[in-house]
């Protein structure tokens, strides 16, 4: 392998590491408002140990987020799941732009799998890799030359994702929609509806 294909780590950076240390300190003084609430011990309790745990599982989840690529091919992991992708099994490693109306990376990396289906490359996202088109140049220039001589694509490869590309199209039009005018009536009048729903149902049944 020659210098720009030697193994490589994608790890989050310690900028995510300084977010949950702010979020650890938030739920810290959210746990400490808890007990001055209006409810039962039991009830606090259990709404100081759910913000622990959520706050556990957030910093759990940044230490076990990686992807790695060696010559056998890629392994990518989120906190519940490692996913081994052998080269021969990768159709194509794609970018992927994410509507702008959504918190986190605007540029994430899948690899597809040989039938088209796509797996999430974590940390390889221009949140983490500020030069992200080379780095995904060097993937896919590794990817050709770590394939067996007589690879031949899956003909049902390229329909499928040009299908998963149409519906995350329309869903990045849906949220640019919500995000403008007509998604503040429409949650207007969803909470209109709500209201009324309680009303009618307390005049039904609430002498009952």
């Amino acid at each position: 392998m020659s210098e720009a294909m030697r193994p490589r780590e994608y790890r989050r950076g310690r900028q995510d590491w300084r977010l949950h240390a702010v979020i650890v300190i938030g739920a810290g003084a959210l746990c400490l408002k808890l007990q001055d609430g209006p409810w039962s011990g039991e009830v606090k309790a259990l709404l100081t140990g759910l913000t622990v745990f959520l706050t556990a599982l957030g910093g759990y989840s940044l230490r076990f987020r990686f992807t790695t690529v060696d010559d056998q091919g890629i392994t990518t992991g989120t906190w519940c799941r490692v996913r081994r992708l052998p080269w021969d099994g990768i159709h194509d490693i794609r970018t992927v732009a994410v509507a702008e109306s959504l918190p986190g990376p605007r540029t994430l990396t899948y690899a597809y799998r040989s039938d088209g289906r796509r797996v999430l490359l974590s940390c390889v996202d221009d949140d983490d890799l500020p030069v992200l088109d080379l780095e995904v140049a060097v993937l896919r220039s590794l990817l050709r030359e770590r394939r067996r001589a007589d690879w031949a694509p899956d003909p049902r490869a390229e329909p499928r994702i040009a299908r998963q590309m149409a519906r995350e199209r329309r869903m990045d039009r849906f949220f640019l929609w919500m995000t403008g005018w007509r998604g503040l009536v429409v949650i207007f009048a969803s909470a209109v509806l709500l209201l009324a729903g309680i009303i009618v149902y307390e005049n039904l049944f609430g002498g009952s």
